[in-house]
């Protein structure tokens, strides 16, 4: 439908819609109008985007302010297929006035929404129209409320036109520092306006669900700043969280220095739930006002992310009345799974809990840890992290109320405590607050290794010493105790594999020596199988211990210092290592430090000296009826330190006179530079062609609080790209520091003059340009007044004596016309650049007579 062209008067609006189902959506068109306008719009045009459009009738039209009308208009539309849709709305004019849009009332007013899928978009509580002040930061904030819990992002775009199309001359409003608006919490500041008027800005607002694009609306709203001093509002809550089911209570503080009375409202997610929603606000009262949110959560609030909760204060100010927004984020979190316990049956660990009773919950996952934990969830925390020290283990149905766990997932040790928590997880990724520890112990019926211990460290004679505890207890209605033999196995660098390398016949045999090994570079597992006679005087399997490694030492060299890390995998638990290090003054190992993690750094150490370490952990099993403390050694490892670590970086800086560049620098560290044994200066003439070292030099000053300079001369061109990296007298090269470039409009550009005298004076005798860079050579004519060529050059030096290129004879006084093809170094390569201009050739006739 063609429309009429009015003195009109769109101010604001946008496009929302609801998913009907199928292909069909309900779409919400709101618009705001200049009231006194003689323009309506009783009925509009909105085009689907599938090359279809309709004409709909206004539903209603309210007055919303003065000279301010609010129109909505409602349509069904169903699309043939599915796919995205781009739905837009044009109107002829805009209102007249708007500062940012110039000839705003001849400017067409249009938006746009993107619908597809099974989407429903999002609904913007706030209106699209706002008051602020010149000189006092303006505040505001959409509203935007998503009803699919999607993840929604916020960017300010140009306001559009004609067809869609950008409006020539359109820039966001004149700030003194800045505009800018938040895209996760959609808070625009404009930081502060500088002349009062009417302004447009525009809001995209995007949909993302599983990090996939799902829809987005454009608002294209108006805020009207006037002279005034007032302040606005400032509100304070904070962000929290609540257990679904508690009562959520939250204090609200407003206070406003220059107004005697506000309005706080609240909109957002918690008031729109379909179950349970919050209580509605909206207090009014002398500031300070207090206020308080309540709302009786419900477990069909549980989810992921955060509730939004928006807050609106408005004041009374005698101009303008001013708004302050603030987003106050309410997660509400899933309780605990209830009573958990863990009970031993045999080598397996049974842990039952109470059924789980809230909705949508997806499933339960199982964590587990060896020895018990400090960890107690805080106030909001959810779920089990990595840092507890829990591994996760399984995950069951959330029917399910019980789980055997018998090592096969991750193992099951003797003479240790297993302990489990539990967590819900529900379909939308949201985790409950973790479950009570519960923790237990299998029976000690296997033997315990205690050592593993490196007693010679060699390529070929190494030895380890082997031990073990018997187990306390041994089912004697089975086993006769006539005889019992231990059988020990052996693998290197895993833990599977074993082989079997030794016997010993008695119950009490339970150590030994292992000989001839490789300890210098191999990591070897030890496990003991407890075998004795059965009721059938037989030899049968009592029991396995759990495989022991001996501690494996590595040392990384570097410069001054060698880094040690070491690892092990043992049943039991390692509480302290001392790391101890060869004395070449007493020719023995002296312990230098203990630690409680698996590495060590050793400074001040001197490059190309050989030292050498070995580690002995502190273990032991926490169960009462095991032994204290024992101990273990790693293999004897040596480094040699080397200096393999680059110079520092430096801080660069470029400047140039258009003839020579100063290179300038600066460390990082009062000590860098004595790292710095020579400096490469590389450059690039233009971006096509690679970095190329141009100078090397060496410096000794320290560089640091002050910049140090280096003159780089007889350049063809200063334009390029320069960089600096440094090597130290190792080898090392520091990283290249980023390029900085000249381009060659940042020197005066190539100049001719107007004038020059050949008569033999010795005094400006021949044409030459002013001082000049970047050329790399010129194409220059010159011509008399009749058009005749009379000289030309490629040479950007001319040197012209104001002879006939043809006839080599002096040319008479007068004017000359040139034209000059300058072909100049830029980052983009040689670019040419034509110049024109007359020059005059003056001569001093009585002179040359002379000469003659």
């Amino acid at each position: 439908m063609g429309q009429a062209v009015f003195a009109t008067h769109q101010r604001a609006g946008e496009i929302t819609y609801k998913h009907i189902g199928g292909l069909t959506y309900e779409f919400t068109i709101v618009t705001y109008t200049y009231t006194p306008s003689t323009a309506d719009r009783p009925e509009i045009e909105v085009f689907w985007g599938d090359n279809s459009s309709s004409t709909i009738a206004r539903l209603s039209k309210v007055s919303v302010g003065k000279d301010i009308s609010k129109n909505t208009y409602f349509a069904m539309h169903t699309y043939p297929s599915k796919n995205f849709y781009s739905v837009t709305f044009e109107d002829p004019n805009r209102n007249a006035g708007i500062i940012n849009i110039p000839n705003s009332v001849n400017i067409p007013f249009f938006i746009e929404t993107i619908v597809g899928g099974d989407n429903n978009s999002v609904q913007l509580l706030n209106p699209p129209l706002d008051n602020g002040c010149v000189g006092v930061t303006y505040y505001h904030n959409v509203g935007a409320y998503d009803p699919d819990g999607d993840s929604l992002s916020y960017k300010l775009i140009d306001c559009r036109g004609l067809n869609g199309l950008p409006i020539p001359g359109y820039g966001l409003p004149q700030a003194s520092q800045y505009i800018t608006l938040n895209e996760i919490t959609g808070e625009l500041i404009w930081e502060t306006p500088v002349q009062q008027g009417e302004y447009n800005i525009a809001i995209l607002i995007t949909e993302y669900r599983n990090s996939k694009f799902v829809g987005s609306v454009v608002r294209d709203m108006q805020i009207t700043i006037a002279p005034c001093n007032n302040k606005p509002p400032k509100i304070f809550c904070i962000d929290t969280c609540v257990t679904a089911g508690d009562m959520m209570k939250l204090d609200i503080l407003v206070t406003d220095e220059t107004s005697s009375y506000v309005t706080l409202t609240a909109t957002g997610e918690p008031f729109l739930v379909s179950t349970s929603p919050a209580i509605p606000m909206n207090v009014s009262g002398t500031p300070p006002l207090f206020a308080e949110f309540i709302w009786q959560t419900v477990s069909e609030h549980i989810k992921k992310d955060p509730y939004q909760m928006l807050l609106k204060a408005t004041d009374n100010g005698p101009q303008v009345n001013l708004t302050s927004f603030k987003t106050v984020y309410i997660n509400v979190i899933a309780p605990p799974p209830e009573n958990l316990t863990a009970t031993p049956i045999k080598n397996s660990i049974n842990i039952e809990w109470d059924k789980y009773k809230y909705l949508n919950v997806k499933e339960i996952h199982i964590y587990k840890k060896t020895d018990s934990s400090y960890f107690n969830p805080q106030i909001c925390e959810t779920g089990i992290d990595a840092s507890t020290g829990y591994r996760f283990l399984d995950k069951v149905k959330i029917s399910d109320t019980t789980y055997l766990d018998d090592g096969s997932k991750i193992p099951v040790v003797h003479g240790r405590e297993l302990c489990y928590r539990i967590i819900a997880v529900f379909k939308d990724g949201a985790e409950s607050v973790a479950s009570n520890e519960a923790c237990a112990a299998i029976a000690t019926d296997a033997p315990m290794m205690t050592h593993v211990d490196i007693d010679k460290t060699s390529e070929n004679e190494g030895i380890i010493f082997v031990s073990w505890l018997p187990p306390p207890e041994i089912d004697t209605l089975t086993f006769t105790g006539l005889r019992y033999e231990y059988r020990g196995f052996r693998s290197t660098n895993n833990q599977t594999n074993f082989e079997q390398f030794t016997t010993t016949y008695s119950l009490q045999d339970t150590f030994l020596f292992d000989n001839f090994l490789n300890t210098q570079n191999l990591q070897y597992y030890y496990k003991v199988e407890l075998w004795g006679e059965n009721k059938k005087k037989e030899l049968e399997k009592i029991e396995t211990a759990d495989p022991a490694s001996s501690i494996f030492l590595s040392i990384y060299e570097t410069d001054k210092q060698l880094q040690l890390s070491w690892k092990e995998n043992v049943p039991w638990m390692n509480t302290l290592y001392v790391i101890y290090k060869f004395n070449d003054f007493t020719q023995k190992y002296d312990s230098i430090a203990t630690t409680s993690n698996h590495y060590y750094t050793d400074e001040g150490l001197i490059n190309g000296e050989n030292y050498c370490y070995y580690v002995k952990s502190a273990g032991q099993y926490l169960l009462s009826d095991t032994i204290a403390l024992f101990f273990n050694r790693s293999q004897i490892a040596c480094g040699i330190p080397i200096d393999n670590v680059p110079p520092d970086t430096p801080t660069t800086d470029v400047n140039t006179d258009c003839k020579d560049v100063r290179f300038l620098w600066k460390f990082p560290h009062p000590e860098s530079y004595l790292d710095a044994y020579q400096y490469y200066v590389y450059y690039q003439p233009n971006y096509s062609t690679p970095l190329y070292c141009i100078d090397s030099f060496s410096y000794s000053m320290p560089c640091y609080s002050e910049f140090c300079t280096h003159t780089i001369q007889n350049l063809p061109s200063v334009t390029g790209c320069y960089a600096m990296h440094i090597r130290d007298e190792a080898g090392n090269y520091s990283e290249m520091t980023p390029k900085l470039c000249f381009d060659a409009d940042e020197c005066d550009i190539y100049r001719l003059p107007n004038v020059f005298t050949p008569d033999g004076d010795t005094f400006n005798e021949t044409w030459y340009p002013f001082p000049y860079t970047n050329v790399e050579k010129i194409d220059l004519v010159v011509h008399d007044r009749w058009g005749r060529r009379v000289f030309s050059t490629d040479n950007p030096d001319i040197n012209w004596d104001g002879k006939d290129e043809h006839t080599h004879r002096p040319l008479p006084e007068g004017t000359y016309y040139y034209g000059c093809d300058v072909y100049l170094y830029t980052l983009e390569g040689i670019k040419k650049r034509f110049i024109s201009g007359i020059v005059m050739i003056i001569r001093d006739n009585s002179r040359m007579k002379q000469n003659h």
